[in-house]
């Protein structure tokens, strides 16, 4: 298996929250459990008019009750299925609406599940370092205000991020902790053994993959067999891992979601040897993928496509030219005799055999013309990325101050052609504002969004706004009509230069470094995905003689080509010593990052800012 589908993740973390039971409250009464089964089953079934009927109801008789975390948890199915299956903006909406809910009731348990949330709503869209972040947040929320609530689905989240970056070892040891939450219902068990099975199906290990297997199906046989979607998908894999390849065929027809079900018949007929069934069944897989790519990820797809086409002509011609050889060997081989009686049907086939070389011929003109007009096609893209490359490399400031009272440097570094992370500063008398940020995604997309945010600061600095309400007027402006609904972290500071003393917001950003320590603070949101969020401000009473690093997280989750990230443990260790002014600081980390990630190519956006007060 390549990856699994992110529309599974979906409904087994939903599950797996287990919206039938609750924790820390008592059992629901008859009639509300009738309600959360009704919304369950509908779930399940995706019968979407009747689910947001039942959900209606589960949230109408909870949430003025007792019964907040199961109002919250419905909150949370609701928001999550209408992101996945019916409208991303509405989803992003009612994830808003949870977040809101619980910040004015000062409810923990909202917190918990509005964290929740916006992981899996990142996880969906394919942030997985955000999604990270987001889960385990909410667990530290989990530990520390709701003990006995179960953190099964947070580590089941944790799994599906870890698969996606294909590393099994974190994907069973994921699973481990959620077999051991005391609390762990069901279908947290047989999930988190789901996610064993394809930990061990990838790592090669049949036996394991059998003995995963194996545990889940009793658990499945001892609480009534329900494994949902997964449980089909994980038959798939069975007869894959016992090479029942027609078995498996059979089974992928009983999965729901069509982009899944053509990758798997895909890779069931490469290991069968039918190429051109494998090819047919890649295409439709391709077809049904999200419509939102790249120019790049497109024109990769092109060129995939001519090279096999080109391939399969390539192919025709030797098997007719291998017929040919065969046909006038045995010719050669015939009793003279009878040698003029077959000259005419000799003829005969060869002209035929010619004919076919012909339109095979011209079948592989047409892929040449096709791979020359994808060149040509990629060289005007390539063209057109440079230019926007240099554009956005303008709007960044290269010439940085450097006065008695303060040294400050900042780089930017873009996975592709152009990135989504940004960095401005503005130096208004003896005021010094600045902030560094990461945009949601990657590509043009995300560097448009960059522009935006980037315009957007330099004109609030000017009207000398503390950085708590430069960043609520930004997330009030980027939030209206954000039907993609991307987002943007962001560190925004503002330094009294004569004073020293500093002011900042951190929203949803990685905490910077002070003197070589993570600065502890308030997380707040990222900027963007909710209208109504007020953000908040905090301050260091005295910034003199201190450095101040600034990063976004493709610093410390750069990977090698091990896999292993470059880490917080790496980052904090070389600031801890002299590196030299802010701009040495700056080259010096850059260096280590690029030595560390060696060959590997690229995964995110790399910048930092550095900030020396005298």
């Amino acid at each position: 298996m390549k990856k699994v589908a992110r529309l599974f993740l979906v409904l087994i973390l939903l599950l797996a929250t287990g919206f039938v039971r609750v924790s820390a409250e008592e059992a629901l009464p008859p009639r509300l459990q009738k309600l959360a089964d009704e919304a369950y089953h509908y779930y399940s079934s995706r019968g979407t008019d009747n689910f947001f009927e039942a959900v209606q109801k589960v949230k109408d008789a909870t949430e003025f009750s007792e019964y907040q975390e199961t109002y919250y948890r419905a909150c949370a199915y609701e928001a999550i299925y209408m992101f996945e299956y019916v409208d991303r903006q509405k989803g992003v909406a009612l994830s808003h609406a949870i977040y809101h809910h619980a910040k004015e009731d000062k409810s923990n348990v909202g917190m918990y599940f509005a964290t929740f949330t916006l992981g899996t709503i990142r996880e969906q869209s394919g942030n997985y370092g955000l999604a990270e972040k987001s889960f385990l947040q909410a667990l530290e929320l989990k530990k520390k205000y709701l003990p006995d609530e179960s953190a099964a689905p947070c580590y089941l989240g944790l799994c599906e991020v870890a698969l996606h970056r294909k590393d099994y070892e974190a994907v069973k040891e994921y699973a481990r902790l959620a077999l051991d939450e005391p609390k762990a219902i069901p279908m947290n068990q047989i999930t988190a053994w789901s996610y064993k099975c394809l930990a061990r199906y990838n790592e090669g290990d049949s036996l394991g993959f059998e003995e995963a297997y194996k545990e889940r199906a009793q658990l499945m046989s001892e609480h009534g067999g329900q494994g949902g979607l997964f449980g089909e998908l994980i038959n798939v894999y069975l007869a894959k891992n016992r090479k029942q390849w027609q078995v498996a065929l059979q089974r992928t027809d009983k999965l729901i979601h069509q982009q899944n079900r053509c990758s798997q018949k895909a890779s069931i007929y490469e290991h069968m040897g039918d190429l051109k069934q494998a090819l047919y069944w890649q295409k439709q897989a391709r077809q049904v993928i999200d419509s939102i790519q790249s120019s790049e990820a497109r024109l990769q797809m092109n060129e995939f496509d001519a090279e096999l086409t080109l391939t399969y002509a390539e192919n025709d011609i030797k098997e007719q030219q291998l017929a040919k050889e065969h046909l006038m060997l045995a010719s050669g081989a015939a009793i003279a005799a009878i040698i003029i009686t077959f000259l005419g049907f000799i003829a005969v086939r060869r002209k035929k055999h010619m004919k076919t070389l012909q339109g095979v011929n011209s079948k592989l003109q047409a892929a040449y013309d096709q791979l020359e007009e994808t060149t040509k096609a990629k060289e005007r893209i390539e063209s057109e990325l440079r230019i926007a490359r240099e554009i956005q490399k303008r709007m960044l400031p290269h010439v940085f101050p450097r006065r008695r009272d303060v040294d400050l440097y900042a780089m930017m570094t873009p996975a592709k052609e152009v990135g989504g992370d940004l960095y401005a500063y503005a130096l208004i008398d003896d005021m010094l504002y600045f902030c560094v940020g990461d945009v949601s995604g990657k590509g043009v997309p995300a560097a448009l969004f960059m522009a935006e945010v980037t315009r957007m600061f330099r004109t609030l600095v000017d009207g000398k706004l503390t950085p708590g309400t430069i960043a609520t007027r930004l997330n009030h402006a980027l939030a209206e009509d954000n039907e993609q609904g991307m987002f943007v972290t962001m560190f925004i500071g503002l330094i009294n230069l004569k004073t020293g003393h500093m002011e900042y917001c951190n929203a949803g950003h990685n905490p910077p470094l002070l003197d070589g320590e993570y600065m502890k603070m308030e997380s707040n949101a990222p900027i963007g995905l909710w209208s109504e969020v007020e953000f908040e401000g905090e301050e260091v009473d005295d910034m003199h003689g201190k450095t101040l690093f600034v990063y976004t997280d493709g610093i410390s989750e750069a990977e090698n080509v091990n896999k292993e990230q470059f880490g917080d443990e790496r980052l904090q260790a070389l600031l801890k010593q002299d590196l030299g002014d802010a701009r040495q600081t700056s080259e010096t980390i850059h260096k280590a990052v690029a030595d560390f990630v060696g060959d590997a190519e690229p995964s995110d956006d790399l910048t930092k800012m550095c900030i020396i007060m005298k």
